[in-house]
């Protein structure tokens, strides 16, 4: 009995210390790490720029459904494709998506109205006319903010444009060509938060794939929907075919792209006092009033008050 006890004792010492070595050991050796003892898994995160997620949430199946029953005029889902790509949007199905929710919240505004009436237990004055209202303006309210997010997104294209083009043109002057300069601005650190950079990486994969220069190029313009891109991408295009020298092109475009930024930060300058007059009389002007004309106007009181007695 005592050889088994012990026995015992001594396995339960042994099992527990290698335990705790092992868990040590895989805590704090470097040459360790827990996810490689882990079985591999197809990757869950977002998707890459040419390959879109097959896997959906629940509520963007629905909407995609919704989207589908909204119509199919094709028309009108280009322009809302090439709208959605202003925007960063360049999955196939976030036309659908985008659709689908413009017709949910239509019917979710439209019957608001009613709801709020059963809510409150009282009958609503002019059901139907506030009920086509509510439902219009939620059919249109994600073509505000799509048109707004396409705005910001084109606006910080346009400021990082200059930037991108000096650090071209200084990769084309030190001696690397053409593509492999591209290949190297856009793997700038601040690639991930740059929309200019972001669709020069996907133009990048895009010719790794395959597709020529030229139409990359031309579909790069397409996607940020902005002039100064289109005129850049007209500038390669014609350099290239010409066979000039890049640097010297890409040199007389970056300073040309550098003054416009100047001239339109200057405009800016020139309209904010004009921009400030509106809060200014509204926010300020009867605090001023108050201040100017309190001290007459508590007197005019206090002489009335004493007339009156």
């Amino acid at each position: 009995m005592d050889a088994l006890s012990s026995a015992l004792i001594a396995f339960v010492v042994v099992a527990g210390s290698t335990f705790l070595s092992g868990a040590l050991l895989l805590r704090w050796w470097p040459a360790l790490r827990r996810e490689r003892l882990m079985a591999p898994t197809p990757e869950s995160g977002t998707a890459t720029i040419l390959r879109w997620q097959t896997a959906q949430a629940g509520w963007q199946r629905v909407v995609e459904r919704l989207g589908r029953l909204a119509g199919s005029d094709g028309t009108r889902l280009s322009k809302h494709r090439e709208r959605l790509a202003w925007a960063g949007y360049h999955d196939p199905r976030a036309v659908l998506v985008f659709r689908g929710v413009k017709v949910a919240m239509a019917l979710a505004l439209g019957v608001a109205y009613p709801l709020v009436g059963i809510v409150a237990q009282r009958v609503a004055p002019n059901l139907l006319l506030y009920s086509v209202m509510f439902g219009t303006a939620g059919f249109f309210m994600p073509n505000l903010w799509l048109y707004r997010r396409a705005k910001a997104r084109q606006e910080d294209v346009v400021n990082a444009l200059p930037d991108m083009l000096d650090l071209l043109t200084v990769c084309v002057e030190g001696g690397m060509g053409f593509d492999a300069a591209l290949s190297r601005v856009a793997e700038q650190p601040e690639a991930k938060n740059s929309a200019l950079h972001q669709e020069l990486r996907r133009m990048i994969q895009e010719m790794r794939a395959g597709r020529p220069r030229q139409e990359a190029l031309r579909a790069l313009a397409d996607r940020c929907g902005v002039q100064e891109v289109n005129a850049m991408v007209s500038v390669f295009i014609q350099t290239d075919r010409l066979g000039t020298s890049m640097g010297k092109t890409l040199r007389v475009h970056a300073d040309s792209s550098r003054i416009e930024r100047r001239h339109r930060a200057e405009a800016r300058a020139y309209v904010a006092p004009l921009k400030m007059i509106f809060p200014t009389a509204l926010f300020l002007m009867p605090a001023f009033m108050l201040v100017a004309m309190g001290p007459s106007l508590l007197k005019i009181m206090a002489a009335l008050s004493r007339a009156g007695r």
